[in-house]
Order: structure tokens, then C-alpha cells, then sequence
């Protein structure tokens, strides 16, 4: 089976960033991440990025890449993503950005739900036993 040389490159840029990130080398860790023609790489590479920017302290831009990442990575490679991003997102003080990834990285909400254009809002209708119960509690 011949491995294409797009993959190759991208391999190998992807180990030495990664030696870079391990020997505290970070700028030059970002420096030598592929970039285009990722292909399936595209979300283990956004997922280095992630790290190495979190690593930096960060943490908007590792959150930006770690939602990248979840959002092209199959299971269970997005679970792990969408648990980095719920940390970063708590280190830039959302809370509830980061609340709401660790349900994605639970499995809590089904995927479907996150690939249409409508507000999480207008997708999941709460059942109504849970809005009688909430109101109850609130009076």
C-alpha cells in the first residue's frame, strides 16, 4: 500500500512539532505545523495547535482551535477536543461555553443537532414535565 507524499510531509511536521512542544519549544512548535492539504489531518493537526497555544496560556486561540478540531474529527477524537476546548473556555471565564462542550464531549447532545444553522435554542425543546418542574421551583 503506497502512503502519498502530502501524507508523508504532513506526518512528519506534525512529530516534529510535537518534539518541539515536549523540549518547551513552543513558538517554533506553531512554526512548523502543516498547514494546508490537511485532509484527514486536519483535526489531529488543530488539536497540536490547540495544545501548544494552551500551553502558552493562550487559551482564546487553543479554544479556537480545539472547536475546529472537534467539528472535523470523528468519535472519539472529538470527544477529546470538545474536553480541551470545555477547559479553555473555562480559563477565558465562559462558563457556560464551557458547560455546554463538556456535554458534546459526554455525548450528551447528538450531532445532528450541531450541523444545521438554527439556534441551539430552537433545536432542543425541553420536555414539558422539566418546564413545569423549573417553574415550580423558581415561584
Amino acid at each position: 500500500m503506497a502512503v502519498d507524499r502530502n501524507t508523508i510531509r504532513i506526518t512528519r511536521r506534525l512529530r516534529e512539532a510535537a518534539g518541539y512542544m515536549e523540549l518547551g519549544m513552543l513558538d517554533h512548535a506553531l512554526r512548523v505545523l502543516p498547514n494546508d492539504n490537511l485532509g484527514e489531518w486536519e483535526g489531529p493537526t488543530f488539536f497540536l495547535r490547540g495544545q501548544i497555544l494552551a500551553t502558552q496560556g493562550d487559551f482564546s486561540q487553543a479554544a479556537r482551535a480545539f472547536r475546529h478540531a472537534a467539528e472535523v474529527s470523528n468519535y472519539p477524537q472529538d470527544r477529546i477536543a470538545w474536553m480541551a476546548l470545555s477547559h479553555c473556555l473555562r480559563q477565558v471565564g465562559d462558563v457556560d461555553g464551557a458547560i455546554h462542550s463538556l456535554g458534546r464531549a459526554r455525548g450528551a447532545f447528538p450531532r445532528q443537532l450541531f450541523l444545521t444553522t438554527q439556534a441551539p435554542s430552537e433545536q432542543v425543546a425541553r420536555p414539558e414535565g422539566r418546564q413545569e418542574k423549573e417553574g415550580k421551583s423558581h415561584a
